[in-house]
């Protein structure tokens, strides 16, 4: 009886050390794919692709951006980056660091920090800022990742420097 534990003890151990490292095995290719898109995604926005930068979401994709409202759809993004874009607004530098990858699922969550540049009609030298952001990719049926949920906001409240 105490061999007949003693095995179901050691294979139980075994298939956990097995899976744990499937499971970390399976992250790291995540992250590699989660950080070829980002970097595929801040080509697309500095070259202005809005086309290309569109095609990385979901249709119902959620976007909760800083310091404005809620955009709810594909087409609420689009609308958003066209007002900014006739506005004079043009992202010059963007940066993403992916810090973590959590998966469950077609979900998976990004943690991550920026570092961004712009510039706008009348200010001379580009406007620098960072933040962080939550990104939660969907795996989709053709087994491409696209952005269901994402938010993110500055490290610095813009009036802060005003009081500097």
């Amino acid at each position: 009886m105490k061999n007949f534990i003693s095995k179901i003890a050691l294979w139980s151990v075994a298939i956990f050390f097995f899976s744990s490292a499937s499971f970390a095995q399976g992250e790291r290719e995540l992250r590699i794919e989660i950080e070829k898109l980002n970097s595929e995604m801040s080509k697309a926005m500095l070259s202005g692709d809005m086309e290309k930068s569109l095609s990385f979401y979901t249709k119902d994709v959620v976007s909760l951006p800083n310091y404005e409202p809620m955009l709810n759809g594909i087409e609420a993004i689009k609308k958003s980056n066209e007002e900014m874009r006739k506005a004079g607004w043009k992202v010059v530098e963007f940066n993403p660091t992916t810090l973590s990858i959590m998966s469950c699922g077609e979900m998976i969550t990004e943690i991550g920090k920026f570092e961004i540049a712009f510039s706008m009609e009348g200010i001379k030298t580009p406007i620098r800022d960072t933040g962080k952001y939550l990104t939660i990719w969907q795996k989709q049926k053709d087994g491409t990742l696209k952005i269901k949920i994402e938010t993110w906001n500055t490290d610095k409240y813009p009036a802060s420097e005003e009081k500097e």
